[in-house]
C-alpha cells in the first residue's frame, strides 16, 4: 500500500517477478525478533564494550513512506540498544522533504524525542542523544557533490558546522531562512559549547538507510581506507578514522571493505539483462538515475552481466533540478539515436519528471514533461524506421500530483498512481491488459522471441 519507489520499482522491471525488498524483509525479523539478534548488530555492541566507545546511529529520518529509510527501523535499534545495556548513543539525523513534507521534520524531531524520553531507550553521558542534523541534499548527495559530502562528514566526524542548543533550534533557525527539510545545513548540537558527540577511533556506526544509492556517497570517508584515492575529485579527510565498526543496513554496493552489512542482498538469478544474453544490448541514464537502469534492473550486480553495454551521460550541475527541467535529456536522446542500429534492445532511464517533481516547482515539472514528450517523438520515428517496437513505461508517480489539496504545501513526495504501460509499435498487433511492473520483462522477452527463464514468474501483457 506504499508509494513506488525507483529502487523497488527497477528491480522489479529486470527481474520480471516480485522482488522482496529489504523493508519487507527486516520488518517480519522485527516481528519474529530475530532482527534484535542480528550478527551485525551483535558485532557493533561487541566493539563498543571491548572499547568503552560510544555507538552511533545515523540515517534518514522520514515518514513511513520513505525508500530510503523506515523509522519502525531506527526505534527497533533504539529498543535494540536499551535491550543491551548500550552506555552511551548517539544519532545523527538526516532531514528529508522529498519523500516526506517540506517541513515535516520538526514534528518528526519531537515525536522521536519524546519516545526517547518516555520509553528510555538509550542513553547518552549527557541524556542527549541527537548530535547532528542535516538535509538529505547535504548527507544523502548521489552525484560526487563532494562538497555537500564534506560538510556532512565534518559535523559528525569534526564537530564542525553550523551549530544550535537543540534539533528543534537546528530546524527552527533552517526554517527562517526559508530552507527546507531537503537543504537543512550540517548542523552540530552543542551543549555549553561542545559538541554532544562525535564519531570517534574505536566507535561504531549503524547506517540504517535501505537503499545503497544515497548510501554510499557518505559511507565511503568512513570505510575506505584509500578513501582519497579511490575517488577522483574526492576531499581530504581532515580525520582518518581507526578501528571504526561500520554497520551497513543493507547492501551498499561494492567497495565498502571495511563494513558489515546487517541484510545482504538476496541472489536474484535470470534477471532481464542475463535472459538477453547474447544480443546487443544497451542501458542508459543520466548520472542521477544510472544505478537505476543498471545496479537495480540488473538485480544488484554492480558489474554487467552479460555483456551488456552501459552509458552514463552527466547530470548538470545546478543545486535544484527546476534550474534545469531538461537537465540531460537531450543528450541521452541523441546518444541513443545514434547508437540505435548498433542494439537488439536498449533500455533508457529519463529522470527529469522524477527529479523535477521533487522540487515541489509545478511550472519546471510541466516543462520537464514538455521536454520528454519531444524526446519520446523523435525516439519513436527513429524506431519504427528501424521496424523496432518502443515501450514507455514508469517505476513510480511523482509528477501526477504536486500540491496536497488538504494544507495548500507542495507535495513533493511519490504518488501511488497506477503508471501506464504504453506499446509503440507498426499496426498495433497487440492488446494489452492490466499487469505489474514484474510483467514488464516478460513482455520484452516475448517481442524479441525469446524464451522466458522460469524464475521470471511475471507474465507477458498480451
Amino acid at each position: 500500500d506504499q508509494p513506488g519507489n525507483s529502487e523497488a520499482g527497477h528491480m522489479n522491471i529486470g527481474a520480471g517477478r516480485i522482488v522482496e525488498q529489504d523493508s519487507v524483509a527486516i520488518e517480519k525479523e522485527m516481528n519474529s525478533g530475530k532482527f534484535f539478534k542480528n550478527p551485525a548488530f551483535e558485532a557493533a555492541y561487541d566493539h563498543v564494550v571491548k572499547h568503552k566507545s560510544d555507538l552511533h546511529l545515523m540515517g534518514l529520518l522520514s515518514n513511513g513512506n520513505s525508500p530510503h529509510s523506515d523509522p519502525e527501523h531506527l526505534l527497533a535499534l533504539l529498543v535494540w540498544a536499551r535491550l543491551k545495556k548500550v552506555k552511551n548513543i548517539y544519532l545523527h539525523l538526516f532531514t528529508d522533504g522529498r519523500d516526506s513534507s517540506p517541513h515535516g521534520s520538526l514534528k518528526m524531531i519531537e515525536a522521536l524525542m519524546r519516545n526517547l524520553r518516555n520509553q528510555e531507550t538509550a542513553r547518552s553521558r549527557n541524556g542527549e542523544w541527537i548530535a547532528t542534523i542535516a538535509g538529505r541534499f547535504y548527507s544523502m548527495d548521489r552525484k560526487k557533490s563532494w562538497d555537500r559530502t564534506k560538510l556532512t562528514y565534518d559535523a559528525i566526524v569534526m564537530g564542525r558546522g553550523v551549530y544550535a542548543k537543540s534539533p528543534q533550534e537546528a530546524i527552527t533557525q533552517s526554517y527562517n531562512r526559508n530552507e527546507t527539510d531537503e537543504f537543512i545545513r550540517p548542523y552540530v548540537i552543542k551543549r555549553k559549547g561542545k559538541a554532544i558527540a562525535r564519531i570517534k577511533d574505536n566507535d561504531a556506526v549503524i547506517f540504517y538507510n535501505l537503499r545503497s544509492d544515497r548510501a554510499r556517497q557518505l559511507a565511503k570517508p568512513f570505510v575506505q581506507d584509500e578513501f582519497e584515492k579511490m575517488n577522483q575529485g574526492g576531499f581530504k579527510r581532515p580525520k582518518k578514522l581507526k578501528n571504526l565498526l561500520f554497520v551497513a543496513m543493507t547492501d551498499f554496493g561494492p567497495d565498502l571493505g571495511n563494513s558489515i552489512t546487517a541484510y545482504p542482498s538476496a541472489d536474484i538469478k535470470n534477471t532481464l539483462p542475463m535472459a538477453i544474453d547474447g544480443r546487443k544490448q544497451l542501458y542508459i541514464a543520466e548520472k542521477e538515475k544510472y544505478a537505476h537502469i543498471t545496479y537495480f534492473i540488473n538485480g544488484g550486480y554492480a558489474d554487467p552481466v552479460a555483456g551488456e553495454d552501459r552509458i552514463m551521460i552527466l547530470s548538470p550541475d545546478v543545486r535544484s533540478y527546476d534550474q534545469k527541467p531538461e537537465m540531460s535529456i537531450y543528450k541521452i536522446t541523441d546518444r541513443v539515436l545514434s547508437e540505435l542500429p548498433k542494439y537488439d534492445f536498449i533500455a533508457i532511464n529519463f529522470a527529469i519528471p522524477d527529479m523535477v517533481a521533487h522540487t515541489g516547482n509545478i511550472q519546471a515539472a510541466v516543462k520537464s514533461v514538455e521536454h520528454i514528450d519531444l524526446c519520446l517523438a523523435e525516439l519513436s520515428r527513429s524506431i519504427l524506421a528501424l521496424g523496432g517496437t518502443l515501450i514507455i513505461t514508469s517505476d513510480h508517480g511523482n509528477a501526477d500530483k504536486m500540491l496536497d489539496l488538504e494544507t495548500g504545501e507542495m507535495y513533493t513526495e511519490h504518488t501511488d498512481t497506477l503508471v501506464p504501460f504504453i506499446l509503440v509499435e507498426k499496426g498495433n498487433k497487440h492488446r494489452l491488459r492490466r499487469g505489474k511492473l514484474g510483467d514488464v520483462a516478460p513482455t520484452i522477452l516475448k517481442l524479441m522471441g525469446i524464451k522466458q527463464p522460469s524464475e521470471m514468474t511475471g507474465e507477458p501483457l498480451f
